[in-house]
């Protein structure tokens, strides 16, 4: 009898070992890839990026993106605006920018290069496939042209 009970009690170790093995292996976001398709738990959050992800992870990444560069302009424009002196409003200032020639026209200050060298640090790290596009292809993927 206690035969039968050692034995019972191995194939049940086996059994469950094996079916704790079978179960797919899942990221820090609590995803898991079978084949090409991509299954996450219900309270899988974002955080894997170029990796399996709940569903609008990529979206939210863009969009939180979008209000840095937004707020990063800002405050450059601000901070031009306050060393200059000068009377303009920011928003003409901006449009005076955004219309000036590529090949000459504004020149950037050393604060705001180095503020441009980080979103574009922080973009192509949320992109990699990015690396090989042209300025303006990045530009226009930013803008949503």
């Amino acid at each position: 009898m206690k035969l039968v009970g050692v034995v019972l009690g191995s194939v049940l170790v086996v059994v469950l070992a094996g079916a704790a093995e079978a179960a797919p292996a899942r990221n820090n976001c609590g995803c898991y890839k079978d084949g090409s398709t991509c299954f996450c738990d219900k309270k899988a959050k974002c955080g894997c990026p170029g990796d399996c992800e709940p569903k609008g992870c990529e979206e939210q990444r863009d969009k939180e993106l979008q209000k840095e560069i937004d707020a990063e302009t800002k405050k450059a424009a601000a901070s031009s605006h306050k060393k200059t002196g000068d009377d303009q409003n920011p928003k003409d200032e901006e449009r005076a920018t955004s219309k000036a020639s590529p090949a000459g026209g504004h020149k950037m200050s050393a604060a705001q290069s180095k503020q441009l060298g980080k979103l574009l640090d922080l973009y192509l790290s949320d992109h990699p496939d990015a690396r090989g596009k042209s300025i303006e292809d990045v530009r226009g993927d930013v803008s949503g042209r």
